[in-house]
This record gives structure tokens, C-alpha cells and sequence, in this order.
């Protein structure tokens, strides 16, 4: 199994919180007294234990071995007289994170089988024995739950990686055909007139002046329309927008903090939102006396999405809406683009600010 740097980073945390459970071994000398070469055994296996994990490349080791040699640490940690079983417990929990759920299954069972055989064969506790071996099958359902998350998040992320680079794609196809159905009867007019223009000079200087004046006429025509067109066709990044925003703000001395991350909006809505949040802080930057502004992404049960913009003013005016949000041409134009999504938008004015929410989904 293949982890990405964020998940091995992860999975070192982890590695470090389980190694405290370690400290459960040297307990029983608390009470019966230990030596130097447990001590010195105990070491050796808790560096093994802490490094296997992390072995590279072709050194790395497979995670159903990786069980084993957790369990024979134990196994070798018997003489003593420590608690060996909780390398058992490390060991079932590993088993936990094998892809092969009848492997996973049947090594858990081997594992604690064996365990249960040691302490019978070291007349040791058997109720200890019983507490380990319940406390390993925890783990082990922990673990295999664990895993199964990490499975799904990362097959969601691809499947929203997907969406994102086939809307991008669809976009970008959608665009080249506007713009070949906008510009190609505009060119083929101005490559006619300008015929035209050619034939009547110098003859006819009048008409070839008119024949200039429809082609600049025509060429505006077609600039203006090639911006619509670019404008209403191309593909905003929130992330993009948004570190543009805050940047921008940063620069106007308005202090902002961010709250979750654009990737927890829907991927269909990306576009819309990011036009949205443009024209949020756009409207913060020009019109509100704001000296700080929140911005949080929020995913919601049932697949709802808000994102909250706040601002914070030095001149509280209270009983009125803030103008930075005021009712304009930019928040009905929000409105009518979240309208086609499903989406809602929501002022709320306070004293010293406003809050702005966009609701995608079910609002419950």
C-alpha cells in the first residue's frame, strides 16, 4: 500500500502515539523488579518496532510480515517478565491495515491463538491474557475501520480530481466552439469588406471610406463579444480567487483568516463560487471601512456546502446594512448565478459588520 507525503505524516503521528503504549511494557518490574538486560532487550525491540514502518524503497517490508515480527518481539520479550502482550496488541492492530480482509483475519486469529498458548505454557494471568487479547480485537477493528475511511477519502478525492479536470475539459471545448461560431462570421465580414475597401480605392474614396468604417464597427463588435464570451465561458479556481483575495485585503491592511479549505465545496459549483467570493471581497475592499475579515468553507451532512464571508468594521453602524454588501448589481448578479445552482445567499447585518452565506444543497 502506497501512502502520499501527508499520509505517511500522518501515519508518523500515529507511530509516535502507539509507541507510548510501549511504555506499558516495563510495568510488571514496578512490582516484581527488573534488570539491565530486560531493559536493554526492551530498547532493541521498541527501535524495531518504531523503525519498520518507515523502512524505504525496496527495504520497506510487507505490512502482514510486519505483524509477524511484532509478534515475535513479544514472543522474544517473555523471559523478562514484562508486558509482552502489548507487542501482540501492536501486531493485531497492523493486521488492522492489510488489504486482504481473509489474510487480515486469519493472521489476527493465528496471532491471538499463539498469545493465548504463551501465557497458558508461562503460567502467566490468564485474565490478563483475556484483557489483551479484547484489547487487540479493538484495535484490529479500529485499524480495519480506519483504513476503509482512508480508502474512500482518497477514492473521493480522485473521483473530485476527475470531475474537476472533465468539467475543465467540457469548459474549454464549449469555449473554442463560441468563440469559432462568435469570430468566424465577424472575420469573413471584415475580410469582405476589406475586398470591398481595396476595390473602390482610388477610385471611389468615399465608398472604400465607408467600407473601413463598417470593418472598425465590425471589429469592435467581435472584441466585445469575444470578452463575453471569455468572460462567461472561462473556468475560475477558488483556490486561485481566493489566495488573490487575500493577498489583495492583506495589502489594504485588512487582517484575514481562513476557516477549512475551498476543496470542501462541490467541484460543479467551483466557478460560481469563485466568481462570488471575488465580488464579495471586492466589495469589502472597496466600499466597507473593514479592518479584518473571516472566511470559512464548511461541508455540512447530507452534501450541504456554506461559505461564510465576514467583515469587521472600526465604524459600527448600527440599525443599517453595511455598504460593503448592499444590494447592487454585483449581489443580484450572485444571487441570480447561485439560483442555477441551487444555492442561496443570506445578509445578515450585525453592529460592527456583515456576514454573507452561500448555502449549496440541502440547508438542514
Amino acid at each position: 500500500m502506497s501512502f502520499a507525503p501527508g499520509s505517511r505524516s500522518r501515519i508518523a503521528f500515529r507511530r509516535s502515539i502507539s509507541a507510548i503504549y510501549l511504555l506499558l511494557f516495563p510495568l510488571p518490574w514496578l512490582a516484581h523488579g527488573g534488570s539491565l538486560s530486560g531493559a536493554a532487550a526492551f530498547i532493541a525491540g521498541a527501535m524495531v518496532f518504531l523503525v519498520l514502518p518507515f523502512l524505504p524503497g525496496r527495504l520497506a517490508m510487507p505490512v502482514a510480515l510486519r505483524a509477524v515480527v511484532y509478534a515475535a518481539i513479544g514472543i522474544l520479550l517473555i523471559p523478562f517478565h514484562g508486558y509482552w502482550g502489548v507487542f501482540f496488541i501492536s501486531a493485531a492492530a497492523t493486521c488492522g491495515a492489510i488489504e486482504n480482509r481473509r489474510l487480515a483475519h486469519a493472521l489476527l486469529a493465528a496471532i491471538l491463538i499463539v498469545c493465548a498458548l504463551l501465557t497458558w505454557l508461562a503460567y502467566e494471568d490468564l485474565v490478563g491474557c483475556l484483557i489483551t487479547i479484547i484489547v487487540a480485537v479493538g484495535t484490529f477493528a479500529t485499524m480495519t475501520l480506519s483504513m476503509d475511511l482512508h480508502q474512500r477519502n482518497e477514492a473521493l478525492a480522485a473521483a473530485q480530481e476527475e470531475i474537476r479536470s472533465l468539467t475543465l475539459v467540457a469548459e474549454r471545448e464549449r469555449l473554442a466552439r463560441d468563440l469559432h461560431d462568435t469570430l468566424g462570421q465577424s472575420l469573413t465580414v471584415i475580410a469582405l469588406k476589406s475586398d470591398l475597401a481595396r476595390r473602390h480605392l482610388p477610385h471611389d474614396t468615399d465608398k472604400a471610406q465607408s467600407e473601413l468604417e463598417e470593418i472598425g464597427r465590425k471589429a469592435r463588435d467581435a472584441l466585445a463579444e469575444t470578452r463575453l464570451v471569455v468572460s462567461d465561458m472561462r473556468v475560475a479556481s477558488l483556490s486561485h480567487e481566493l489566495a488573490a483575495g487575500v493577498a489583495v485585503l492583506h495589502d489594504a491592511g485588512i487582517k484575514t483568516d481562513i476557516t477549512g479549505e475551498p476543496g470542501l465545496m462541490p467541484a460543479r459549483a467551483e466557478a460560481v463560487l469563485a466568481q462570488a467570493l471575488r465580488e464579495a471581497l471586492t466589495n469589502i475592499l472597496r466600499h466597507a471601512n473593514a479592518v479584518s475579515c473571516h472566511i470559512e468553507f464548511r461541508r455540512a451532512a447530507f452534501g450541504a456546502a456554506h461559505l461564510i464571508i465576514s467583515d469587521l468594521t472600526d465604524r459600527p453602524q448600527p440599525g443599517n446594512i453595511l455598504i460593503s454588501f448592499r444590494e447592487g448589481n454585483g449581489i443580484s448578479g450572485m444571487r441570480r448565478r447561485l439560483a442555477e445552482i441551487d444555492g442561496r445567499l443570506v445578509l445578515t447585518s450585525r453592529p460592527d459588520g456583515l456576514t454573507l452565506v452561500i448555502s449549496l444543497g440541502d440547508p438542514s
